[in-house]
């Protein structure tokens, strides 16, 4: 589902992975600047996952970051 969003930011970082978060974090740093994170998946991390489903068991198995 796309939402408009009417609020102007001087950066728009795309893509909650390690990289974005490390952007955000860095961009804490410069109150004047306004900032968003926009990401396609329902939850943050990029590649970075735990995945407890794919062979059947509730084994975590952790994937990305290679």
């Amino acid at each position: 589902m796309m939402t408009a969003i009417d609020e102007i930011f001087d950066v728009i970082i795309v893509g909650c992975g390690s990289a974005g978060i490390a952007a955000a974090i860095d961009l804490q740093a410069v109150p004047q600047l306004k900032f968003t994170i926009v990401e396609a998946r329902n939850r943050v991390g990029g590649r970075v996952f735990t995945d407890r489903t794919t062979f059947g068991t509730d084994k975590p198995i952790d994937l990305g970051a290679q």
